[in-house]
């Protein structure tokens, strides 16, 4: 009996010192947390802290307002297009990273990554970012002399065929210098903030290269999946494209050609646009013609698309568009036409 009590004093010494010891730290963390905001508030009083980044961060945003009319259907509508914040920095000397988000119908997540720079001719880049594809799909939304993408990019591209804009999670590796591009990487190949889901990697990759001063040549292949597609046989999900744009003077000609195979399905498109720089940059009238064939064993399915426009621009990223699209079937006489106006507004 004796011997049972000691031992229970005994547990009862080691819990209180337990508890002492507990209280100890949480009283030592509490006066820590209080000195981490106090010491500040103090010292800003004292005017001995100014507060700095390490590095600038640069911050970018554009918003896009649209208005669309429909001549087949008889309808009209305003739409906010697009609204996208983002901001960059580098965090060394040879690390930098960039988040963009998108704002329109709730926060979303578009871009993600960091870059390190192994030197002045390679570069290795992981996170989400866009696919190593076609020169109109890496050429940004701000950016485009056209109000919509055109419908091969659209429909073929990598990263848009499945509806996350042209965009993937994965890791790249890139050269570059004056005459040659290059860019290799492995995507999960299920979209934008999407965990992949099956063991194998999408593989991208796209090469640029430039023999004279205002012309680029460039070829791109993707070989990958169809994401949760259990009920085909085949998911295979393959694309070959080639690209060119002959820059001279205020004149632009730029033209990319894709080909397909979803599934067991080939498919093939091609794109051609000019435009011309006019009364010193603030004027630019735009041309493209397009030619989409989503089915190529199927005769007479083919859809060509013209579009019209003129560029009206105010600074570096504001801008007014005016856009006329004539989209037209294979075989058919009736055009469906497309009228938009957009402005851009940006820094």
């Amino acid at each position: 009996m004796l011997s049972e009590e000691r031992g229970s004093m005994k547990g009862r010494k080691r819990k209180n010192e337990a508890h002492k010891k507990r209280s100890l730290l949480f009283g030592v963390i509490i006066l820590g947390l209080a000195g981490l905001v106090a010491a500040p508030l103090v010292l800003a009083q004292e005017g001995k802290v100014p507060v700095s980044a390490r590095q600038p961060v640069d911050f970018s945003a554009f918003a896009q307002i649209r208005y669309t009319q429909y001549s087949a259907e008889g309808t009209d509508t305003f739409s906010l297009r697009r609204v996208r914040l983002a901001f960059s920095a580098a965090v060394l000397n040879n690390l930098d990273f960039k988040v963009q988000v998108e704002q329109t119908k709730s926060i979303g997540l578009v871009e993600a990554y960091f870059s390190y720079h192994l030197g002045q001719w390679a570069e290795i880049r992981a996170g989400q970012f866009k696919i190593p594809f076609s020169y109109e799909n890496l050429t940004s939304a701000s950016a485009q002399d056209f109000i919509n993408r055109s419908s091969v990019i659209d429909t073929l591209c990598p990263g848009r065929d499945i509806g996350s804009q042209g965009r993937d999670i994965g890791a790249m590796v890139m050269l570059h210098n004056s005459f040659f591009e290059g860019a290799f990487g492995l995507f999960n190949g299920a979209g934008i903030n999407r965990l992949d889901n099956d063991d194998h990697k999408d593989k991208a990759f796209r090469v640029t290269i430039t023999p004279w001063r205002g012309l680029t040549l460039g070829g791109s292949w993707y070989d990958g999946l169809w994401p949760e597609k259990p009920e085909v046989t085949s998911r295979l999900r393959r694309r070959q494209g080639l690209e060119g744009q002959l820059r001279s003077g205020s004149f632009v000609l730029c033209g990319e050609y894709i080909r397909a195979r979803n599934y067991d399905q080939e498919a093939s498109g091609w794109v051609a646009q000019v435009s011309l720089f006019l009364r010193q940059g603030l004027l630019q009238p735009v041309l493209r013609f397009e030619s989409l064939d989503r089915d190529r064993s199927l005769p007479d399915d083919e859809e060509e698309v013209w579009t019209y426009g003129l560029n009206i621009h105010l600074g570096s990223r504001t801008k007014l568009q005016l856009n006329q699209e004539s989209h037209q079937l294979k075989g058919e006489n009736k055009k469906n036409k497309i009228y938009l106006l957009q402005f851009q507004v940006g820094f």
